[in-house]
């Protein structure tokens, strides 16, 4: 086992190393964020950060998945296949194809070792492969390719980035500008009244990629910001569920929501401050957080949703809690918010 931290141990080095020798080994990483590599024969099999998104989420994001059918994976996986990848069930059920996986897979793997290459402090862990922790997929990247490949992106990302709150408008014709074809991909969501975080999240791109090609296209004249903005409405989230967690923030942005993620109840009623005008609860520990949102001032007059398989019963109707069934519809959950942008 290696142990260091990055003042000690280049992460982008280790990584180069393990591929030399062929080691199959799981790399982590702990600091502002949580990071993982999976090795197998010194070639990159799954790589991925929290917070950060999931494979589902990219599925959904490249449009090869529903909203519904990744949460029924993921229920399929706890009931009747634990271990299992995600995109090796889909890919065992029909559901995708190896080339929608290799294309959701390389986006994910390349955005999170960019990420994890930009980090200035942590700890470095590598463990060698023990059976049971190797990340079973029919797919593998070269290490120095994909160092490389994010390397290149983190330096992209380093020479600017607009705000993701940032709202834009096309002001020229695109064809007259030579444009990257990752370019198009953001135009085609860009409509003047979209925040650079929901754009970012129906492009398909990493979050960082587009912040960048809008600066970029900024910077040329050829997007200027908006002078009449909509207000979104803002929602917060706490759901146990990490993946229900992304795949919220993706519909909820993309839909022109603002989202703000909470990863326990302390956390949810600190981002109360924020005054979210809806608040999405998921898991255990949703009506003890109910319970304390509604203590505060801020949480009595925000709308409360709670996602289950039933409604709410009689006992907790003095919660006042909006039921969304369990599993997440897309329209059904947008149905439900609409009200938030006349409040």
């Amino acid at each position: 086992m290696i142990r260091a931290t990055l003042s000690e141990l280049d992460l982008g080095e280790l990584l180069r190393a393990l591929e030399a020798a062929r080691k199959s080994a799981v790399v982590s990483f702990r600091g502002r964020i949580y990071g993982r590599v999976h090795l197998l024969g010194g070639r990159i099999l799954y790589a991925r950060t929290e917070p950060g998104p999931h494979l589902g989420e990219y599925l959904v994001r490249l449009g090869h998945l529903t909203l519904e059918e990744v949460q029924e994976l993921v229920e399929r996986q706890d009931r009747e296949n634990p271990g299992t990848p995600l995109g090796a069930l889909a890919l065992e059920l029909g559901l995708i194809g190896e080339e929608e996986l290799r294309e959701a897979l390389t986006a994910q793997v390349l955005e999170a070792l960019a990420t994890l290459l930009g980090e200035k402090e942590g700890e470095v862990v590598a463990e060698p492969m023990v059976e049971g922790s190797q990340v079973a997929l029919p797919l593998t990247f070269g290490t120095g390719w994909a160092l490389m490949e994010a390397a290149r992106k983190l330096d992209e990302w380093r020479r600017g980035q607009v705000d993701p709150d940032e709202v834009l408008h096309l002001v020229e014709d695109p064809t007259r500008h030579p444009l990257p074809p990752e370019a198009w991909s953001v135009l085609e969501h860009l409509d003047g009244v979209r925040r650079a975080r929901s754009i970012a999240l129906l492009s398909g791109l990493p979050e960082e990629e587009v912040y960048h090609l809008l600066h970029e296209m900024k910077a040329r004249g050829l997007l200027r910001p908006s002078t009449l903005l909509l207000e979104d409405p803002l929602v917060a989230v706490l759901a146990e569920s990490g993946v229900v967690r992304r795949l919220l923030l993706y519909l909820l942005e993309a839909h022109r929501f603002r989202v703000l993620l909470a990863r326990d109840v302390e956390g949810l009623l600190r981002l109360l401050k924020s005054r979210p005008k809806g608040v999405i609860l998921q898991g255990e520990k949703a009506v003890e957080a109910a319970r304390k949102v509604r203590a505060t001032p801020e949480g009595r007059l925000a709308s409360l949703y709670l996602v289950s398989e039933t409604p709410p019963g009689l006992l907790l109707r003095p919660l006042r809690l909006l039921h969304l069934p369990k599993p997440l519809r897309s329209q059904e959950v947008l149905k439900a918010l609409e009200p938030l942008r006349r409040g």
